[in-house]
């Protein structure tokens, strides 16, 4: 198979076929394709892991085929590096890391969440995963997945341009004559 073939195959005929085929050409594109939002992702969550938790990720998708169990490839890869991020034991994913980048709010802002709005915000805004997918890598039910990110949404907003203004209040003053 060509470069050009490649393109056209979804994420799970891919993994198939470089499973069955050990072409690198295969993996490539897969890395291709989601190695960009993944490290957004990853660095987001936890800077001081990201790299150490992406290269266990991709060592073990080149080693063995995951089970999907029904899930698409992009998915999975979500839910497995949410609990390698987890179960990484370098820095602390809640420690505030405000010294690395001061001139970008956002992610001063991003890193002031808790880390389950975070992770909620990061995976539905940035990887563009559905409410439903993230409550499912959450452990969490649908309802309470969309508070946190209504909750997340409203603190970072509230982070960037500051609390809501209120309405002016014309107060009636006595005049006493």
């Amino acid at each position: 198979m060509s470069w050009k073939d490649f393109q056209h195959l979804s994420d799970e005929a891919l993994l198939d076929y470089y499973h069955s085929t050990r072409n690198i050409k295969a993996f490539r594109q897969l890395y291709a394709r989601h190695k960009d939002c993944l490290y957004r992702y990853c660095t987001q969550m936890n800077f001081a892991g990201a790299a150490s938790v992406l290269e266990e990720l991709w060592r073990g998708l080149l080693e063995r085929p995951p089970q999907l169990c029904g899930r698409l490839l992009r998915s999975w890869l979500f839910i497995r590096v949410n609990k390698l991020l987890r179960n990484y034991a370098g820095a602390d994913p809640d420690a505030k890391q405000n010294s690395l980048l001061p001139d970008s709010q956002l992610l001063q802002g991003i890193q002031q969440l808790s880390r389950t709005e975070r992770n909620i915000l990061l995976l539905h805004l940035e990887c563009e995963l559905p409410l439903a997918t993230v409550a499912d890598i959450e452990k969490i039910s649908l309802k309470s997945c969309r508070e946190h990110y209504r909750s997340g949404k409203d603190k970072l907003d509230e982070f960037l341009h500051g609390s809501k203004r209120k309405p002016w209040r014309i107060e009636e003053v006595e005049v006493t004559v």
